[in-house]
């Protein structure tokens, strides 16, 4: 157990940590001119160093290790898990930032992640849907949709990480709000463990911040895409915290990500080309900055998804019902501001 003290000094430790950490991050990029280059497939004005999610990764994997040596995780597979595949999926971001990744290799792999990542689950979670219970653990028909829901997360956390600061928000207000919602339930072990991450990520934003100091990058994006998947299965199966819970505090990230994907794939264009077509990217351009989006993006999820989030639990057989109407409320509005379609010049 994690006393008040033990809890307050790892946070502050691991805040410091990721200011020094992005802060080394970023001298050696600038050091070795990795900058993006602004181009018309991005929404930055100036050339900015990448790769800042190095930062959060390496804290977060370090914070895997200490609870495997303190036997925080409820078992050895797991908390392995946890660590090696967190490790590969930092190595193939940090591969596609500064390497050349084929994208169907790079899909591959995080469905390879995925798999092992499901199977080395000690149990799944029991899911409500209206009142009934769905046993994921044996339901196995079931898991092919979990691994395809764990992928599209990695990979629309890279997707949504396009203006400054909202990566960092959405992940830093997502553990955030679970944090609440595993105190409310008495788990202060899942508790600390979400502050904890929240603390990565917070010394991260700190340079991230508009106007960005420097970028999360591949390997900082999809390695939270990974490590959300990852803990919203664990702790749903083993908490009585929902897995909608999780859901919901991500529906704006999900609900953008998936229309614009749908509205692409239905207008026949290439949907593994890069592009800038993503509600949050237009609200960017028709609100002149990244601020006004990213702070948007922070109000709604604190304001409306964490209460919501919280009611999740309150009332379990009503999770899915609030994600699906916040979802298909999300999608309406980013198919209104023109989500997928390709920009006029």
């Amino acid at each position: 157990m994690i006393d008040l003290t033990a809890g307050t000094s790892i946070t502050v430790l691991l805040l410091v940590t990721g200011l020094l950490a992005t802060a080394a991050v970023r001298a050696w990029a600038n050091h070795r001119n990795l900058l993006v280059i602004p181009s018309d497939r991005c929404s930055h004005e100036i050339p900015t160093p990448h790769g800042g999610g190095i930062a959060i990764a390496i804290l977060i994997i370090t914070l895997g290790i200490l609870a495997l040596a303190l036997s925080w995780l409820p078992d050895q597979i797991s908390a392995w898990a946890f660590i090696g595949l967190g490790t590969a999926m930092l190595a193939i971001g940090v591969w596609d930032d500064f390497g050349q990744v084929s994208p169907k290799i790079r899909l591959g792999l995080h469905f390879l992640v995925a798999i092992i990542g499901l199977l080395s689950l000690p149990t799944l979670p029991v899911i409500s849907f209206f009142g009934f219970q769905i046993d994921t653990a044996a339901t196995l028909l079931l898991w092919p949709l979990l691994i395809a829901a764990w992928v599209w997360l990695i990979n629309l956390y890279n997707f949504m990480d396009g203006i400054d600061g909202l990566a960092a928000v959405q992940a830093l207000l997502l553990f955030a709000g679970m944090a609440l919602n595993f105190w409310y339930v008495g788990n202060q072990g899942w508790a600390w463990a979400c502050v904890f991450m929240a603390s990565a990520v917070l010394g991260f934003m700190a340079f991230n911040w508009p106007p960005a100091k420097i970028f999360m990058g591949d390997g900082g994006s999809g390695f939270l895409g990974f490590v959300i998947g990852f803990v919203a299965l664990l702790s749903a199966a083993l908490t009585d915290v929902s897995l909608w819970s999780w859901a919901i505090l991500l529906t704006l990230f999900i609900s953008d990500a998936t229309a614009t994907l749908f509205v692409r794939l239905f207008t026949g264009q290439n949907v593994l080309e890069a592009h800038r077509s993503h509600a949050y990217q237009i609200l960017s351009r028709k609100l002149g900055g990244h601020l006004p989006v990213t702070l948007g993006y922070g109000a709604a999820i604190l304001m409306c998804l964490m209460p919501l989030s919280w009611l999740a639990n309150i009332y379990p057989d009503t999770g899915f019902g609030l994600f699906i109407t916040i979802f298909i409320t999300a999608c309406a509005i980013s198919y209104k501001l023109g989500c997928g379609r390709p920009e006029v010049a």
